[in-house]
């Protein structure tokens, strides 16, 4: 489920998972040094813990050249991201996550003839993406189970927008597998989401994975696995007017964190043909970062306890029995049976 701000629609999705401030860049390429993995390999998994943030930034830019003429269009889009571990979800299983949008910029051309000014469609698109908030369920694989679809009441320029930013936040979750992982080693995976012949969007495709080493990178050095996935997808889109398909083909280079358990980054290089209309080519670069887990509770506050009845700060319903029990100090410090030990080391030992 979404939500705007406070009153924005809100768009239920669920999906199997598993982001900082905005940084810039990208760090899939220098910075890293290689480094020797364990001979029995390392298990990549997701940390979904309860109360556990990942905070992100995306930026995505894409060129749009029409298949009967020379023109061309651009689309930019780049926002930030929160999310938030919600926990186990029984109903759609895996757990649940919230993602919530801000920072948001979107620059879109637009052909002469629309019927809204550049300005205020990318104001527009911006304000349906500031403050959204998107429900929904991942699993410690990084495997989607579900994702919603767009309210109905979009137009078919906000819907790509909208579409676009989704599945920015969707390729964050790179699926990996449950065994213990060497470099060198390859994965293939079936990509299916939706229902082939209704309504909606429906896709399906195979997904083929490398771990092409592991590398230290960042300050203070982290331990990444270099994963590189190629994708080809098919993409039916389909109304009561018809259906629509598009092939879309796919490279993402990312850095896995392989001990704090996170998609550290990646670059998605993308092209996208819809045959008769236009060929689109897209970059996406995200970065995230894990603050330290909000799980903790708050540290338990220092009492001393002051039990004596005859002491000038006790709080109590027995009665001081002033010829059983020795007067207090002066200066309002409890007798010294009531104070809290204290513990020094002992004495070092003779030779």
């Amino acid at each position: 489920m979404f939500r705007a701000m406070a009153s924005a629609p809100r768009w239920l999705l669920a999906l199997l998972l598993c982001a900082a401030p905005s940084l810039s860049g990208c760090n899939t390429g220098p910075g890293l040094t290689k480094v020797e993995a364990p001979a029995e390999g390392i298990t990549l998994r997701y940390d979904l813990t309860p109360g556990q943030v990942y905070q992100g930034s995306v930026r995505r830019s894409a060129t749009i050249r029409a298949a009967s003429s020379a023109t061309s269009t651009s689309q930019s889009f780049s926002f930030d991201l929160t999310l938030t571990v919600r926990g186990p979800d029984e109903t759609r299983g895996g757990t649940a996550v919230t993602a919530r949008f801000s920072g948001v910029s979107v620059k879109w051309s637009l052909p002469p003839s629309f019927p809204v000014s550049v300005a205020e469609f990318n104001r527009t698109a911006s304000q349906q993406l500031q403050g959204l908030e998107v429900d929904f369920n991942v699993d410690d694989s990084g495997k989607i189970l579900h994702m919603p679809e767009l309210p109905d009441d979009l137009s078919a320029e906000l819907r790509v927008v909208l579409q676009q930013a989704l599945d920015a936040l969707e390729t964050a979750f790179l699926t990996v597998p449950a065994r213990p992982l060497k470099a060198g080693d390859t994965w293939k995976d079936d990509k299916k989401r939706g229902r082939r012949g209704k309504l909606g969007r429906y896709s399906e495709g195979t997904v083929t994975s490398k771990l092409d080493g592991f590398y230290k990178t960042g300050e203070p050095p982290i331990t990444v696995a270099r994963l590189v996935t190629d994708t080809d997808e098919t993409e039916i889109t389909t109304t009561s007017a018809g259906s629509h398909e598009v092939k879309k083909q796919s490279t993402i280079t990312a850095l896995f964190a392989t001990e704090q358990q996170y998609l550290y980054s990646y670059v998605n290089e993308e092209q996208i043909f819809d045959a008769g209309n236009t060929n689109t080519f897209a970059k996406t670069e995200v970065n995230w970062a894990k603050p330290a887990s909000q799980t903790g509770g708050a540290a338990a506050a220092k009492v001393q306890d002051i039990s004596d009845p005859c002491h000038p700060d006790y709080v109590g319903s027995e009665e001081c029995n002033a010829e059983a029990a020795p007067p207090a100090p002066a200066g309002g410090e409890p007798p010294a049976s009531s104070q809290p030990p204290t513990t020094s080391a002992p004495p070092p030992s003779g030779n």
